[in-house]
């Protein structure tokens, strides 16, 4: 046998030599898995940041839509406030009813293009009650006044809806990279932990 390994020119590392390189493959192993480990961890920290500042975002957003809900209705009551004082008193039975039902309509969970709609027209038949006698113009514009600022807080509240879907999105994604980014950093902890005993066993060897 040794001559047949003679004879191919293949030389037989002795001992010594086979331990070096055992060595020496798990140096170069332990190296890469502790960059990649650490590089893994500098990336989980980020991801880990990014899902606490999009559940912050979250919280805000949900806060904010409480508010601009309670705005919306303040606005109005307000126009309705106005109604009562500078209108109804004005107005035949049939009329102011025909009034406050519109205003209902307005006031309800509708989407912001059909509360535009809706004012549009409501304002419209304001206007041509307006003309009635002892009706004053100011009390109409600050009745449109409220209406716009009640339709733009329903228009943010459905742009934070919609900001919502995507971020709930967002959310799911990142739970599963975090999820997936854990289980990579434990394995390759373990692995740099198998590579540093198989190197202090093997380096013994050496001595």
């Amino acid at each position: 046998m040794d001559g047949n390994i003679k004879e191919l020119g293949v030389r037989l590392l002795t001992e010594e030599e086979l331990i070096s390189a055992v060595v020496e493959k798990h140096r170069r192993f332990l190296e890469e898995d502790i960059k990649e480990f650490n590089e893994l961890g500098i990336r989980l920290n980020q991801i880990e940041e990014d899902a606490k500042n999009l559940k912050n975002s979250r919280i805000r957003m949900a806060e904010r839509k409480e508010v601009l809900k309670e705005k919306r209705q303040q606005f109005y009551h307000q126009a309705e406030a106005l109604f009562e004082k500078d209108f109804f008193p004005k107005l035949d039975q049939i009329t102011a009813n025909k009034l406050k039902e519109d205003i209902k309509k307005l006031k309800g969970q509708i989407e912001p293009e059909e509360e535009q709609i809706l004012k549009d027209s409501f304002m419209e038949n304001l206007r041509g009650i307006v003309r009635t006698p002892g009706l004053e113009e100011n009390p109409l514009l600050q009745i449109q006044a409220r209406i716009d600022e009640a339709i733009s807080s329903n228009l943010e509240l459905k742009g934070i809806v919609e900001s919502e879907k995507h971020f709930e999105e967002d959310d799911g994604s990142k739970n599963e990279e975090i999820s997936k980014s854990k289980s990579q950093h434990k394995w390759l902890g373990s692995k740099i932990k198998n590579h540093e005993e198989a190197l202090i066993y093997w380096e013994k060897l050496k001595v």
